[in-house]
Formats: structure tokens, C-alpha cells, sequence
């Protein structure tokens, strides 16, 4: 499938929104402190014994970006079979308002994974790698030095997959989602990948 890249306006992101985001968390990553977080910190997978549907935001949330974001530099990456959108990517860059998010952080050389999604019924079929990869590219393309995309501890096989992008794990919060009653037990991952070489 081909990867097609878009600009941000209402129509893409009308067409982006189609592509659901929702997946099951079998289970999630425990982090352990040893001696207080000064001996480091241990990840244990640990299974669930009742499965959930995780859900990103609202179905037509990407519709609201433009509104809430200056997506003037964002651009997104759609994997299509034929017409049908069935994988996507936001790439969000140069967006000083972004401070909450505690990523960007108004950095300009900093691009951010705003979302990946890919169609239940076309996972396991390399779509999401076409799409970080393709991600990867363009950023470096453009001048950018790393890229980053945050998850959290619920999304083991997100995590899974951004380590097999090449990604590191560069920041955890275990605190990021403290004030939210339904995130509250969540802990923020955030993984990084150069794009500049040498």
C-alpha cells in the first residue's frame, strides 16, 4: 500500500477521523523503583486478567486540531487500498503553543508523532511501519533532528512497535496523568529517534 502525504485542512482531517483508534490492553508495563528511583527502575509486563478497550479521544477528535493546534507545519501520512483510508499519521512540528504537552516544548527542530491509527482489519500487515517509517524520513528530509511520540504503559505492543522503529525510550512520567481521574494508574512514555546522523 502506498503512503500519501496531506496537508492539514477540514477535509483530510474529516477523512483521518474515519480510521479507528481504539485497541485491547491485555496488558500493561509495571515500574518498579529500586532504592527510590536512585538504583534505577525495572519494566515488568504484567498480564491482565480482564481484558479492555482502550480508547484515544473521540472519534472525530482529529477534526478539532485545527481549531486547538496551528497545524500550519503538521502534515499527514495516509496508507490507502484504493480510496479507502486505512492507516494514518500525524506528524506535528514547530508548534510553540504545544507546552502543555511537555514534549515540544517549542523546540523547532523537535517533530512530534501526534497520532498513528491503523484499521483493525489491516493491522499485523507492516502498514503502521510504512507510516512511522515514511514519518522518519520526511522529518529528516526536512532538517529535523529527532523525532518523538509519547504512549503510555497500557499500550505494551505500542511500545513494542517503537522499539522495533529504532526508537528509545527517553522520558517517563509517572506523574503526567495524575490529575486525571480516568489516567490517573497511566504512566507516560516517551521515546525519541535521531534523524541526524553524525
Amino acid at each position: 500500500m502506498k503512503i500519501i502525504i496531506k496537508p492539514v485542512n477540514e477535509e483530510t482531517l474529516v477523512e483521518y477521523s474515519r480510521i479507528p483508534v481504539s485497541f485491547e490492553v491485555k496488558s500493561v508495563l509495571d515500574v518498579e523503583l529500586l532504592e527510590e528511583g536512585l538504583g534505577g527502575m525495572v519494566f515488568r509486563e504484567r498480564k491482565l486478567a480482564s481484558h479492555y478497550m482502550k480508547h484515544y479521544g473521540e472519534p472525530d477528535e482529529p477534526t478539532t486540531w485545527s481549531k486547538d493546534f496551528n497545524t500550519t507545519n503538521w502534515v499527514l501520512l495516509f496508507s490507502q487500498k484504493g480510496k479507502k483510508p486505512v492507516g494514518g499519521l500525524a506528524v506535528a512540528c514547530q508548534n510553540p503553543e504545544i507546552i502543555d504537552n511537555r514534549i515540544l516544548k517549542g523546540i523547532d527542530d523537535l517533530v512530534v508523532v501526534w497520532d498513528i491509527r491503523v484499521h483493525p482489519d489491516y493491522r499485523q500487515q507492516g502498514i503502521g511501519t510504512k507510516l512511522f517509517q515514511e514519518a522518519i524520513e520526511w522529518a529528516g528530509n526536512k532538517g529535523y533532528k529527532q523525532l518523538c511520540v509519547e504512549t503510555q504503559n497500557t499500550n505494551v505492543p505500542a511500545c513494542r512497535f517503537y522499539i522495533k522503529q529504532g526508537c528509545r525510550l527517553g522520558g517517563i512520567n509517572r506523574y503526567a496523568y495524575y490529575h486525571n481521574p480516568s489516567l490517573s494508574d497511566e504512566i507516560q512514555l516517551n521515546w525519541y529517534v535521531d534523524l541526524q546522523k553524525g
